[in-house]
């Protein structure tokens, strides 16, 4: 799944693991590393940044190999899990995520971490290591997106005040979908497929087969159903010790099905003093993706 974060991409990742054929994974941020053992040295290697953010976004691959190796994700499971990324430490990233999809065969494996399209390395990565991915590109407003990350990360120390955050917010947003954008209309167009994550919470049973059948997928209406309990993903909640993540905070303190929606048009609160052409390149691509452009054209 490509999509910048707060794209709602944490709770759509919770539906298609209702599907019996798929298993979806919390963030394994494997396309950002080297190595499995760069997982757990980002603190060390990128000292300004939160050692809370930092230990968070550890849990992802954290849980995923505790829930695969012991059926758990205790304390104790978790510590394991530690130690087997400490023993691959020298291994390629993609090792671990080849790993995983090995324990959850025959099923199709899902994976969403923001950081797979953060940067064209990243992506580049992704792409080499699994050309024949499936590739669902999930979109969200870009005013609505950009808020919900003014709020998430207005507390981090390597954002260093309120201008730097709304030009990090609008330079996500922007440089994300566009890299996905152009990445995706040079590949197949089967091979991929576009929707807006809006439309996909507010009317999850019409969605949700156009997904299917693109993946091939069967399905009926107690599986549709199925997929729609999204409280019951795996990794949903914070696990036995309650500082587990691995996606969305708010959506796994809380992880029912919501509806989402979009304003009616891209229109930037001057408050926030992004700069014309920003505003003006960002309307233009939301109006590329399907949302309405008001008056920023």
């Amino acid at each position: 799944m490509l999509a910048p974060a707060r794209s709602y991409s944490t709770v759509t990742v919770a539906l298609l693991a209702g599907h019996p054929d798929m298993y979806a994974f919390p963030e394994l941020l494997v396309f950002g590393v080297r190595t499995v053992g760069e997982l757990l040295t980002e603190g060390t290697r990128q000292p300004h940044l939160d050692a809370g953010y930092v230990q968070v976004r550890q849990t992802g691959p954290l849980r995923a190999l505790a829930q695969l190796h012991e059926g758990e994700q205790s304390t104790a499971a978790i510590d394991r899990a530690r130690a087997w990324l400490r023993a691959h430490a020298d291994r390629p990233g993609k090792d671990l995520l080849d790993h995983l999809l090995d324990l959850v065969a025959p099923r199709f494996g899902v994976e969403k971490s923001p950081d797979t399209t953060a940067t064209q390395a990243a992506f580049e990565a992704c792409l080499r290591a699994y050309p024949r991915a499936r590739l669902l590109h999930l979109t969200r407003h870009p005013v609505t997106t950009q808020l919900s990350m003014h709020r998430h990360w207005q507390d981090m120390k390597h954002i260093h005040n309120r201008r730097h955050l709304v030009a990090t917010a609008a330079s996500a947003w922007y440089l994300g979908h566009r890299r996905i954008v152009r990445t995706l209309e040079a590949l197949p167009a089967d091979q991929w497929l576009r929707v807006a994550a809006e439309e996909l919470l507010s009317q999850p049973r019409e969605w949700l087969p156009r997904i299917l059948d693109w993946l091939g997928l069967a399905y009926d209406d107690e599986v549709i159903g199925r997929m729609l309990q999204t409280e019951r993903w795996i990794y949903a909640g914070l696990g036995d010790s309650g500082g587990l993540y691995g996606g969305d905070a708010a959506f796994l303190h809380s992880p029912n099905l919501r509806p989402a929606e979009a304003p009616a048009s891209v229109q930037f609160d001057p408050a926030w003093g992004l700069p014309a052409e920003m505003c003006r390149r960002t309307t233009r691509l939301a109006h590329y993706l399907g949302y309405a452009t008001g008056e920023n054209r």
